[in-house]
């Protein structure tokens, strides 16, 4: 469920698709972890928040196997598509893909865990919204979930400064909640959910060739046409193309590595 709203800034196409894939890749581990940490076993029955491209919900099929299901839901009926398309591929034949919001979809049994990951951040109301599918848990229950802290990088004016700025401030008038990580509690509370347990989290890598600058500047060309239209300030002035080694050679100068999708992790059961 890419947004509950329709203006979701990063877009629907197949370039924000193969984004959505990448960012999956380096979020595996530190998924896999929450997920693991809050109780995801084999045999349960999952429901997966805002699935999108499929990753999230193709990872849990791995954690809960053959015997166990799992159920992707989503607004966006061509990322299903091509979901289904992957899960087929992959042969994770547990995966199931429902187009619904939160408010409407019933499950046909009670679900053993629910998860999400960059989803509750594009929700109005993120607590009212995961209580209309909270209420569907089993006793014991697992709810996991990772949200972003975006913050500015500190000091002087440079690009990176600029583009994350410009990525923050997009998202934020599109609606979306940037700093929802560290509010996580109150929006279990909200649920109806006992208060979380809470874990912050990063990808930090120091290779001068590493993936995560061209994965950052892939994420401002996704929401650059949302920056222009917001009129967000020195959007204009982001040369996409030649930003990866621009923000390498100023990330070197300063002797710092590239890190991005500083998040938050959350979990808890149901009481039993």
């Amino acid at each position: 469920m890419s947004a509950a709203h329709d203006d979701y800034a990063l877009g629907r196409s197949a370039h924000e698709y193969a984004r959505l894939a990448r960012q999956a890749e380096f979020m595996k581990p530190m998924t896999q972890r929450l997920f693991a940490d809050a109780g995801i076993r084999p045999g349960m029955t999952v429901l997966d928040l805002g699935s999108g491209a499929g990753d999230v919900a193709m990872l849990l099929a791995e954690m809960v196997g053959p015997e166990g299901k799992v159920i992707g839901l989503d607004l966006d009926h061509d990322a299903m598509q091509h979901a289904r398309e992957r899960a087929i591929e992959a042969r994770f034949h547990q995966v199931h893909f429902v187009h619904s919001d939160f408010a409407h979809y019933i499950p046909d049994a009670p679900l053993d865990a629910i998860v999400g990951r960059l989803v509750l951040m594009y929700q109005t109301n993120p607590g009212e919204a995961l209580a209309q599918v909270t209420k569907y848990l089993r006793p014991g229950g697992v709810a996991a979930f990772i949200e972003p802290m975006f913050q500015v990088p500190p000091g002087r004016d440079s690009n990176i400064k600029t583009m994350t700025t410009c990525l923050i401030e997009t998202l934020r008038r599109s609606g979306a909640h940037v700093d929802l990580g560290r509010r996580l509690h109150r929006v279990f509370q909200a649920a109806g959910l006992p208060v979380p347990k809470m874990r912050l989290e990063g990808v930090v890598d120091g290779h001068d060739d590493s993936p995560l600058f061209q994965y950052a500047v892939d994420t401002m060309a996704s929401l650059l046409p949302k920056a222009l239209e917001y009129g967000v300030p020195n959007a204009e002035k982001l040369d996409i193309p030649s930003l990866p080694g621009i923000i390498r050679a100023e990330m070197n100068a300063a002797g710092i590595a590239m890190m991005v999708t500083t998040v938050v992790c959350a979990w808890c059961k149901t009481p039993a």
